[in-house]
């Protein structure tokens, strides 16, 4: 006979499993190519299961992407001790492991960027997220230069800017997905590092 304790964890498994199928279904399909019966079918759950742990499917979206942004973070604990060449290749490790390890998190979260759909509160936080690092980029320029280890003429702002800009576009090519594309995504990641890092030092 089940307790009620064992009850509680039956159905917070349940709910947990409904909600990241219902991120992962988001982020291939959108918001409106994903009825409930199909991310029913494959939680292996009821529709009516599904309805009973959230309202609507609205409520179900809002608690995926909540689910979505959970683990976006990055720790940078270990950058103090580097000098600024190395930290800006760090980070750029740092976003490219990111992308790879929430691929479809990521997808789900660009699919709303360009729809322009996510709720305020989602969207502003993806913005704060995305800030934070154009920052930690711009503050190891920023002390590189003022050690005199990178150009006088940079511009933190803009060359994290620019550089973000390029990560998202490779993020961008690897979600469509051009298989027969020469380029190896490895060897463009170092050449995206050694070209920064040649702009920087000059």
């Amino acid at each position: 006979m089940n307790t009620a304790s064992e009850s509680s964890a039956q159905g917070t498994r349940t709910r947990d499993r409904i909600l990241s199928t219902a991120a992962r279904l988001f982020s291939q399909k959108g918001y409106e190519h994903t009825p409930l019966s199909h991310v029913a079918r494959e939680a292996q759950v009821s529709k009516a299961l599904i309805l009973w742990h959230f309202d609507s499917k609205e409520d179900l979206f809002r608690a995926a992407l909540g689910r979505t942004l959970e683990p976006y973070y990055i720790d940078v604990g270990d950058l103090s001790s580097l000098d600024e060449g190395v930290q800006i290749t760090r980070l750029i490790d740092l976003y490219v492991k990111f992308v790879r390890d929430n691929g479809y998190s990521v997808r789900f979260i660009v699919d709303l960027i360009v729809r322009q759909s996510g709720p305020d509160e989602v969207m502003s936080q993806v913005n704060e997220l995305y800030s934070l690092f154009r920052d930690m980029l711009a503050q190891a320029i920023e002390r590189g230069r003022a050690t005199g280890r990178f150009r006088a003429d940079v511009d933190p702002q803009l060359d994290a800017a620019l550089l973000l800009s390029t990560l998202d576009g490779m993020l961008m090519e690897r979600f469509i997905g051009d298989e027969k594309s020469p380029i190896n995504p490895e060897q463009q990641i170092e050449h995206l590092k050694q070209t920064v890092l040649g702009r920087l030092l000059g």
